[in-house]
């Protein structure tokens, strides 16, 4: 097992990380939460810099690589929530990723 520090170690690093990344780039999300390892971001700027920031913020660390899941109908999966956007406003149920169950027989 690890150190009991490891933990607020790394999001003390992570906060200096987004510092970094969000400072030092022209467009910056309208919000921007993280949670451990996954963060909620609203875009507003184009598929186009939101790539261009993707490239950006994976540029900044040979360890630390961020990967995109853009909302689709109005939906996206969130931690074990899914969020759903409605007349303006924010609706959720539990989320739960697909998984190919086998039951064997003996």
């Amino acid at each position: 097992m690890g150190s009991p520090l490891s933990p607020i170690i790394s999001n003390i690093y992570m906060e200096h990380f987004e510092q970094k990344s969000l400072s030092s780039f022209l467009y910056t999300s309208k919000e921007w939460k993280r949670f451990i390892d996954d963060v909620f971001a609203k875009w507003s700027h184009g598929k186009e810099l939101l790539d261009k920031f993707l490239a950006h913020i994976n540029s900044l660390s040979k360890y630390i690589k961020f990967t995109i899941e853009v909302e689709k109908d109005n939906q996206i999966p969130f931690l074990d929530i899914f969020l759903t956007k409605k007349n303006g406003k924010m609706g959720f149920q539990i989320f739960r990723k697909k998984t190919q169950r086998k039951i064997f027989a003996c």
